[in-house]
């Protein structure tokens, strides 16, 4: 499930994330940021409290991940720098996010984007792949489009976390999902999503959805990719454009018959993995 925060800076008393002070007390070793390795790739600038090899293939990866988000998406490249923060140790890691950012809620990795920086922090530990995959797209999304609403955004780092082999096809999303429907306690609403306003309220129903959405206008057909690609590209010039809902009851004929076509998407892609699964166990 995702783990990505946007906050403004002011709103927890930070007055600058990296390379000043703040406007609480002096916090302290642990709210002091890491500096021993300072890595530059491409858009990103790492900063470890360990050493850390700049050919490292996580770190290519992530590079990589620049160009997926921006053909995939239609967005343009930004030379906006994305600082990654990393933390050898989680017990650090969660030392810093409680003196830095006290009102947050404990995640795993979390984003930040104030009126200067795009930022991630993230400790090094066994799902630090998948979390800064998500949080940098998070980055590289928000270097071009700064006002994604919110289920959107999650929809998208759910979809670009996994490894570029799996196509966007996010096994636990389509479990969970699948077995809500068969219980029916679920359905899908993108007016539902659109409703969200803060990362907190955000629930495994919400980010497993908004993946869910994402996934199948991506790859279902061209024209839903492209409707997408539009909607973006109408955010980024004008945040107040109206909901990505609108245009797609639009564009399936009705709300009803785009509820359903998710729905059947989400049950194909269950289908599939189940054949999968009991192939491999034969």
């Amino acid at each position: 499930m995702g783990c990505a925060h946007f906050i403004d800076s002011s709103r927890w008393g930070v007055s600058v994330l990296h390379g000043g002070t703040t406007t609480q007390a002096a916090m302290g070793q642990a709210a002091e940021l890491p500096n021993r390795t300072e890595l530059r790739a491409g858009q990103l600038v790492i900063h470890a409290d360990f050493p850390l090899d700049g050919q490292h293939r996580l770190i290519r990866e992530l590079e990589t991940l620049r160009a997926d988000v921006s053909e995939g998406l239609e967005l343009p490249l930004s030379d906006e720098p994305v600082h990654i923060y990393l933390f050898e140790k989680t017990e650090r890691y969660e030392a810093f996010a409680a003196s830095r950012f006290p009102a947050f809620p404990a995640r795993r990795a979390f984003f930040v984007e104030t009126d200067t920086t795009l930022s991630v922090f993230a400790p090094w530990q066994d799902r630090v792949a998948e979390d800064l995959r998500h949080e940098t797209t998070h980055g590289y999304v928000h270097a071009v489009v700064t006002t994604v609403p919110l289920w959107l955004d999650e929809g998208i780092a759910e979809y670009f976390e996994l490894p570029r082999v799996e196509q966007g096809v996010h096994r636990d999303h389509i479990a969970h999902l699948s077995g809500r429907l068969l219980e029916g306690t679920w359905q899908p609403n993108i007016e539902r999503l659109e409703l969200l306003e803060s990362a907190s309220q955000l629930s495994q129903d919400h980010y497993a959805e908004a993946w869910c959405w994402v996934h199948w206008m991506m790859r279902t057909t061209p024209e839903r990719r492209k409707l997408l690609q539009n909607y973006l590209a109408d955010v980024r010039r004008d945040g107040k454009t109206a909901p990505l809902s609108v245009r797609l009851r639009e564009s399936e004929t009705s709300t009803t018959v785009c509820l359903a076509a998710v729905r059947a998407h989400l049950e194909q892609l269950a289908q599939g993995m189940h054949e999968q699964e009991s192939q491999r166990s034969r």
